[in-house]
């Protein structure tokens, strides 16, 4: 439970600064947690996902995602993920968008964003699967 609580509050609080930054880009309004995947996470894969996605112009919602680089396991279910972002977007040009995704295997789970440009997912050590003989 507590795990939740700090995620939620290092996304809320990741997002306040980026909003109060006045970027010139479009903010990040809503989204589903990202998660570790079960099956990278039972295979103790690690790595770095990095997406291309587009927001249309006065757009909400990411489009044409496409993965630039990343390992199999974690590809799909970052790109899953990215497809319930919704923006809020005063911008009437389409804009191009890179993303990196930094799944890690540590000892403390939780999810960061950085920005909507950088998110690191950690989950804790590897599921162990034993045999059933």
């Amino acid at each position: 439970m507590f795990i939740r609580v700090a995620s939620l509050l290092c996304f809320t609080l990741s997002m306040a600064l980026v909003a109060a930054a006045q970027t010139d880009e479009p903010v990040l309004s809503s989204l589903n947690m990202p998660k570790y995947p079960a099956l990278a996470r039972q295979a103790g894969v690690e790595g770095i996902v990095k997406l291309t996605f587009t927001l249309e112009g006065m757009g909400t919602e990411p489009t044409n995602i496409q993965v630039i680089s990343g390992y199999p396991l974690l590809n799909s279910p970052t790109i899953e993920n990215v497809r319930t972002w919704r923006f809020n977007n005063s911008y009437a040009v389409e804009r191009k968008y890179e993303i990196t995704f930094e799944y890690r295997i540590t000892g403390q789970p939780g999810v960061c964003f950085e920005s909507f440009h950088k998110v690191t997912v950690r989950t804790a050590n590897p599921i162990k699967v034993e045999p059933n003989f």
